[in-house]
């Protein structure tokens, strides 16, 4: 880290407009033998693995049951259409069938149809507006968990299934053990640029700096995705700040772990203006999580903010080599602090998530809070 000077950026909003255009940052790579979803109920709830178990008649248990309780709310696990329904009030309600864009198909069995508070059989299992051929989002309100067909007297639970492009049924049990799960079903239309940070305090924030073309979301090519719980990464952190200052290309390879990596030239571009620096002297951990100490250390030499009467903002943060940076960030009002509403300590080797990251962002470039 020894001899990198300190850039200071003079930059506004309306020069950083062309930003836009600039390429997504690509999300990392998903397991592929793991299906990548949202999971199916919001609430309480419980399941295990019984694909295949044996069933009467000779059959094979085809999905997982996730056991909950009668109406949890039931959300669709990706963007599709809805196929086949049974929604026969009173006779063989309710199970549906979801047609994702990308050729999957998931089907949720066992939907409620009875009047909240009985067992009559007279209730609507559906959600308001969930009819065949209505195009649906990821997260969206689809039905609500309950005990029809012939889960009477097994418990309430959605008996739920994958089926791949080609219509053969996976076990969906590996999907629903890495799902992102929400805290409430997502509206069916969104605000912003992504569906996935609507429930984040930092939403605003996150629109802001994709509107800058800083960040164009997680999931390319969709980009309809920004994944905010998800550690924002060292590498992640150089495509943000390159796309912001737009630097060409360098010819100069300065760290022996990145060669792989996609985010290498922007790690190589940022490191030649004296803003990134390793994490040993020869290696970058292009995708070790981003300490809040490392992000105050690459604002300041970004923006080359001051602290000119030396005053230390935080008790926790005499150990880091960061301290510096860090009163530096605070005396420009970049953070707060770590612990609100004292706001005594910075926290500085706790992980940042890709929406905290958003904030400082805004916060830095006088356009957010």
């Amino acid at each position: 880290m020894g001899g990198m000077g300190t850039r200071t950026l003079r930059v506004g909003v309306a020069a950083l407009a062309a930003a836009s255009a600039l390429a997504a940052m690509p999300a990392a790579p998903a397991e592929a033998a793991v299906y990548s979803m949202i999971f199916p109920v919001v609430g309480d709830n419980s399941y295990s693995d019984t694909f295949g178990a044996p069933r009467g008649g000779g059959r094979t248990h085809q999905g997982v049951d996730i056991m909950a309780d009668k109406m949890v709310p039931v959300v669709a696990v990706a963007d599709g259409t809805v196929g086949w329904m049974h929604d026969e009030q009173g006779g063989k309600c309710c199970a549906m069938a979801l047609r994702h864009d990308d050729g999957w198909e998931s089907w949720y069995i066992h939907l409620n149809n009875d009047t909240p508070g009985t067992d009559d059989g007279q209730g609507w299992g559906f959600a308001p507006g969930i009819t065949s051929g209505v195009h649906v989002r990821a997260g969206q309100l689809i039905g609500y968990v309950g005990d029809s067909g012939n889960a009477e007297n097994t418990g309430s639970h959605v008996h739920f299934e994958l089926h791949d492009p080609g219509g053969g049924v996976v076990n969906p049990t590996p999907a629903a053990d890495a799902a992102l799960r929400i805290d409430e079903p997502l509206p069916a239309e969104w605000e912003g640029h992504f569906w996935d940070d609507d429930l984040s305090v930092h939403a605003a924030n996150i629109d802001l700096i994709a509107d800058l073309g800083i960040t164009r979301g997680c999931n390319p090519p969709a980009n309809d995705k920004y994944c905010p719980t998800r550690s924002l990464t060292r590498g992640e952190l150089t495509a943000f700040l390159r796309r912001l200052l737009e630097l060409p290309p360098v010819g100069e390879d300065y760290f022996t772990d990145d060669g792989d990596n996609i985010f290498e030239g922007d790690i190589n571009a940022l490191t030649a203006e004296g803003i990134a620096f390793g994490c040993t002297e020869t290696e970058y951990c292009p995708d070790a999580p981003l300490l809040r100490e490392e992000m105050a250390e690459m604002l300041v030499r970004t923006f080359g903010y001051t602290n000119p009467d030396g005053t230390d903002f935080f008790v926790d943060d005499d150990a880091s080599p960061f301290q510096d940076s860090i009163n530096k960030l605070r005396n420009h009002g970049i953070t707060v602090g770590c612990n609100p509403p004292d706001g005594s300590e910075f926290c500085p080797t706790r992980t940042l998530t890709r929406a905290e990251m958003a904030t400082f962002f805004a916060r830095a470039l006088e356009i957010g809070t």
